[in-house]
C-alpha cells in the first residue's frame, strides 16, 4: 500500500455496495492519509448539506493524464459556486478554442465529480449536455443545490 498526497478520485453512486466495489476497483491497494481524508468528507458533506463551497481547499492528487485534461480541471475547479460556463468557454479557457468537443471529453473522463465541479460545465445553448457522474438528472440536481438559475449565468 502506498499513501497517496490528495484525492483521486470520488465516487457517486446510488448505493454505498456500488461505491464500494467501485473504491476497491480504483483505489489499487492506495489510501489517503487519515487528515485529508477527513477534510475530505466534512467538506463535502458541507456542500451536499448546502452550508459551504470549499472545495479547493480539497487536495487533489490526479494520476499522470494529458496536459488538455489537467488543464480543462483546473480551469473547470476556479468556475465558481452557482455559475456555469460553456464547453467552449473551458476551450477558449486553455487556449485551445476549437477543442470544445475535447472538453466535454475532458469533463466526462474527471475522476473526481463534484471536486472538480464539471457539472458546472454545459453546452453553449443552455442545455445540460451529459454527467458522468450520473447523468443529467444528477447535473440538475448538483445545479439546483448550488442555486443556478438555468439560463442566466451561462458566459461563453
Amino acid at each position: 500500500m502506498h499513501s497517496l498526497n490528495g484525492l483521486r478520485f470520488c465516487v457517486l453512486k446510488e448505493t454505498a455496495s456500488q461505491a464500494l466495489t467501485t473504491i476497491r476497483a480504483e483505489s489499487k491497494g492506495s489510501y489517503l492519509c487519515p487528515s485529508t481524508q477527513s477534510h475530505a468528507k466534512v467538506t463535502l458533506q458541507n456542500y451536499m448539506s448546502g452550508r459551504e463551497d470549499n472545495l479547493r481547499s480539497i487536495t487533489i492528487d490526479l494520476p499522470t493524464k494529458s496536459k488538455f485534461y489537467l488543464d480543462a480541471w483546473e480551469v473547470c475547479r476556479n468556475i465558481p459556486l452557482g455559475e456555469t460556463r460553456s464547453y467552449a468557454w473551458v476551450a477558449k479557457e486553455i487556449g485551445r478554442p476549437k477543442s470544445h468537443r475535447g472538453i466535454g471529453r475532458a469533463m466526462a473522463c474527471n475522476p473526481i465529480p463534484i471536486v472538480i465541479p464539471c457539472h458546472r460545465v454545459i453546452r453553449s445553448d443552455g442545455s445540460l449536455g451529459g454527467y458522468s457522474g450520473g447523468g443529467p438528472c444528477i447535473k440538475n440536481i448538483l445545479l439546483d443545490l448550488e442555486g443556478v438559475i438555468k439560463g442566466s449565468s451561462l458566459l461563453f
